[in-house]
């Protein structure tokens, strides 16, 4: 079994969306996991950007933003041009809409993963390490606005790959309060602030309409729920990590994927 610390994977991200794009690399630059290598915002430009690159240069995970690479065929064609000319790389389309047809062209293209933005969110990063470390050969990574799709996809077995759901975030008992009047939600919208916004007490309290001192109350309250406190000595990655990073782990972390 992989361990959390003995992933490091290179990122490079091809996404239009210009704010989209910043965030996700954020997301992947706070986890130690995903080195986020530079942006692109077309297949072109990071095709040029390879040129008289060695192979030990490039990244060993693609995220491809699929809306804007033309119709199905040509998704299918670039996803397959990326497959066969970077071998080694794990290939993640990314969607903000639940297309049958782009769902289709990047299984018939080799793609590992396809996502819904929706889905994923700040999530992102453990879910590229699922698509680049625990999947096997045929299986391709889905989310779960795609699952209309990957029924007729699973449905014709014989030419296409093993559509296996993307695990659902980790839960903690006392930060998934449903409404937002509860502790456990104001916790958990605290935390999330806290540790993957990156947001100061001062700044959350004007958020959520709080005074500071309850603001660190819920943040402290958080991290002993999360176990920050009860660490395994032998990973030394997330016990050697600060506080705030530690939460970040925690609370982007997926369950085990299942079969």
């Amino acid at each position: 079994m992989t361990r959390i610390g003995d992933i490091d994977l290179r990122v490079a991200l091809i996404d239009s969306d210009y704010y989209t794009e910043k965030a996700i690399h954020a997301y992947l630059a706070w986890d130690r996991r995903t080195r986020a290598l530079t942006d692109y915002s077309s297949l072109e430009q990071f095709w040029l950007s390879l040129d008289g690159v060695g192979a030990a240069a490039y990244p060993d995970v693609i995220i491809l933003d699929v809306n804007n690479v033309g119709e199905r065929g040509d998704i299918r064609r670039e996803i397959k041009r990326l497959v066969d000319d970077l071998p080694k790389a794990t290939v993640v389309c990314l969607s903000h809409i639940d297309d049958l047809d782009l769902f289709y062209a990047a299984a018939e293209g080799g793609a590992q993963a396809f996502l819904h933005k929706d889905d994923v969110r700040f999530y992102i990063a453990s879910a590229v390490c699922i698509a680049a470390t625990e999947l096997r050969g045929g299986e391709l990574l889905y989310s779960a606005k795609m699952d209309g799709a990957r029924r007729l996809l699973n449905h014709r077995r014989a030419t296409r790959p093993l559509a296996i759901a993307l695990p659902q975030p980790m839960r903690y008992v006392g930060l998934e309060a449903e409404k937002s009047a509860e502790v456990g939600y104001t916790r958990r919208r605290t935390i999330e602030l806290f540790a993957v916004e990156g947001m100061p007490a001062k700044l959350i309290a004007n958020e959520l309409q709080l005074s500071e001192g309850a603001i660190r109350d819920h943040i402290k309250e958080a991290k002993l729920i999360l176990g920050l406190r009860d660490l395994d000595p032998d990973d030394d990655f997330l016990a050697n990590l600060p506080k705030r990073e530690q939460a970040f782990v925690k609370l982007t972390a997926l369950e085990k994927l299942r079969r």
